[in-house]
């Protein structure tokens, strides 16, 4: 089911509507910008009315908005990645080539990119340029003098370790000297949030190839501070508040912004930052072993601030760079939302968001990385340049950073491509289901009237003696794994099927279902075009009115064709185990089919029609 933190803020009318919205509901928060006053702010409100009026005009807005693409293959979305990185490599961003950059941290997101597109295709040219980098700054990671110096400084030991495991020749030890120096460093020293992804990964990467916990300890640390303090001698006029906003589930660039207020009277929450912050979870959870006692901590972080960023995504698929006034920079900007993206896109992909709710964000913000900022020379435009707040980005230069951050994002969505469907049913209709998230069109077969949503739920009115059923027949796919959810008042005589279809062929199919009978008990069930081939008892499950049930079917290969099902109570345990498994070579199945569900009440049921809700259906290849 659609969380109710996303289901008002993912309405139909993009993001300046909601940020109208937010401008009527309440008082301007009576903080003053920087060496301003209340009244200065109240002025700045007015005086961008015209500006908000022509954002308003130009936003996209819902009914303009396209529907959800199809889940992209992966050979698609990594020439996207390709295309990007390999233009830049030679175009640079004037100060620098790809054959000439340095080891600092405007560069190392996009060599991030190119070790991680190394070990995706294995050209042998990422090799190359991955090896000439190195090995141009003897495997050392650039530290400028200024306050910054470290972590940015420290990003490219990343990409040397990375490098190393992918079997180049690269001397770590430089990288070993720099990490044991930091081990003495001062809290403060991360004070900006940016610092999260450019060094915290490093930590638990650094414990696990030393084998000293003070690395694995110090992460957690440098964290903390981050969070729950966060003032600097580096920045005047700070107190230890913290940098994150636990009513926004955002974060602030540093101490300095935490009491300015925009010239709409919000909270300055800089996109890019952000993004930087989502990234840092997923990086640091993909180096953190999954005991660590910090991990629940970044794993709940990632959640928290992807509901909160999922409400604020325009309707073309991108953030902009001020998320909570995006009417004041009303351009898309491509550094944050392919941050966003890589960030959720690893979530769904490692199953910490739920696909039926994120997945339909992260494509709309690949097709808008790749139809907006992506253009056909390989020139990746809207990226913000070198900042610490919200600003316009450019449409005439690039950046290392941001196009790191696009081809890190293709890694990701690259490796999403299993998924065929999912469906929360989060609209309403009435005369059929409508199109899902992602799978296309349903169609249905059994009176129309009893089909319909009701912006939770997919609601199918099952008669007594009849099936309904519903096909997503945009999809095409032969060794599928389709669950959903179904629920509904218990029989009080007779049976209640709920039914997947894991492989349909026109009018054949192999489904997987669960029966409930009018005493509450339960049995799983493979059928092949309704003569059933197994079933078992689901033993210890009672179902009463009003429960649901999680139906997960599969079915994979052919000739023969494994067929299994597994059913259990949401709010309980997914068992480890298949309950029914058969196999089956019938012909006119041993092909690629669409996937879809049903329903049936016995004919001697009582009550004699039961409406059943469906929630959460995904479809993924394989098994």
């Amino acid at each position: 089911m659609l969380p109710s933190v996303l289901a008002a803020a993912r309405a139909p009318t993009g993001v300046v509507p909601r940020f109208v919205t937010g401008i009527a509901s309440r008082e301007l928060d009576p903080h003053p910008l920087p060496g301003g006053t209340v009244h200065q702010v109240r002025t700045a409100v007015a005086a961008v009315t015209v500006t908000l009026v022509a954002a308003l005009a130009a936003a996209p807005t819902g009914s303009a908005a396209a529907a959800v693409p199809s889940v992209p293959t992966r050979a698609a979305v990594l020439q996207s990645a390709r295309l990007a990185i390999d233009h830049f490599y030679v175009a640079g961003d004037g100060a620098s080539t790809g054959a000439t950059a340095n080891a600092g941290w405007r560069w190392a997101p996009y060599f991030m990119a190119v070790e991680g597109l190394y070990r995706e295709t294995g050209d042998a040219t990422y090799r190359q340029w991955l090896t000439a980098w190195g090995e141009r700054n003897a495997w050392t990671a650039d530290a400028p003098a200024s306050p910054t110096s470290n972590p940015d400084s420290r990003a490219a030991i990343q990409v040397f370790q990375d490098a190393a495991a992918a079997g180049l020749p690269v001397d770590l030890g430089p990288s070993d000297r720099l990490m044991a120096a930091d081990l003495s460093l001062p809290p403060e020293q991360y004070w900006w949030v940016d610092a999260m992804f450019m060094g915290l990964p490093l930590w638990p990467r650094w414990a696990a190839r030393t084998g000293n916990a003070a690395y694995a300890a110090k992460h957690a640390q440098l964290y903390d501070f981050l969070k729950y303090r966060g003032a600097t001698t580096w920045r005047s006029g700070c107190t230890n508040t913290g940098l994150f906003d636990a009513s926004e589930d955002l974060w602030w660039r540093d101490c300095m912004y935490v009491p300015r207020r925009d010239a709409l009277g919000h909270k300055v929450f800089w996109a890019r930052g952000n993004g930087w912050v989502m990234a840092a979870m997923a990086r640091t959870l993909m180096a953190l072993p999954a005991t660590d006692p910090q991990a629940p901590e970044y794993r709940s972080m990632l959640q928290r601030m992807s509901a909160r960023v999922a409400q604020l995504q325009g309707t073309d698929g991108m953030w902009r760079s001020s998320l909570l006034s995006p009417a004041l920079h009303p351009a898309p900007e491509t550094s944050a939302t392919a941050l966003f993206t890589y960030a959720m896109a690893y979530g769904i992909r490692t199953g910490l968001l739920d696909a039926p709710t994120y997945l339909p964000v992260v494509l709309e913000a690949w097709r808008g990385l790749t139809t907006i900022a992506l253009q056909p020379s390989g020139f990746l435009s809207g990226c913000q340049s070198v900042g610490e707040a919200p600003g316009d980005p450019s449409t005439t230069s690039s950046i290392g950073y941001c196009v790191g951050a696009f081809g890190l994002a293709a890694l990701e969505v690259a490796q999403l491509e299993g998924w065929l469907a999912t469906d929360r049913f989060a609209r309403t209709t009435a005369g059929g289901l409508g199109t899902a998230d992602v799978g296309g069109v349903w169609t249905t077969a059994g009176s129309a009237a009893d089909f319909s949503t009701d912006g939770t739920t997919a609601r199918l009115r099952t008669p007594a003696g009849t099936t309904r059923t519903a096909t997503l027949t945009g999809v095409s796919s032969r060794d599928n794994d389709v669950r959903a959810t179904f629920g509904f008042a218990r029989p009080t005589a007779g049976s209640l099927y709920a039914a997947v279809a894991a492989r349909r062929v026109g009018s054949a199919s192999y489904t997987g279902r669960a029966v409930v009978s009018g005493t509450g008990s339960v049995q799983a069930q493979v059928q092949r075009s309704g003569t059933t081939l197994a079933a078992a008892t689901v033993s210890g499950l009672t179902f009463a009115t009003n429960d649901r049930l999680h139906v997960r079917a599969q079915a994979l290969g052919v000739s023969p064709t494994t067929v299994r099902v597994k059913v259990w109570k949401a709010g309980t345990a997914e068992p480890s185990t298949w309950r029914v498994s058969v196999t089956d070579a019938t012909a006119g199945l041993q092909t690629a089919g669409s996937i879809g569900l049903s329903t049936y009440l016995g004919g001697s049921a009582s009550p004699s029609s039961l409406v059943v809700t469906v929630d959460d259906l995904t479809a993924r290849r394989g098994g």
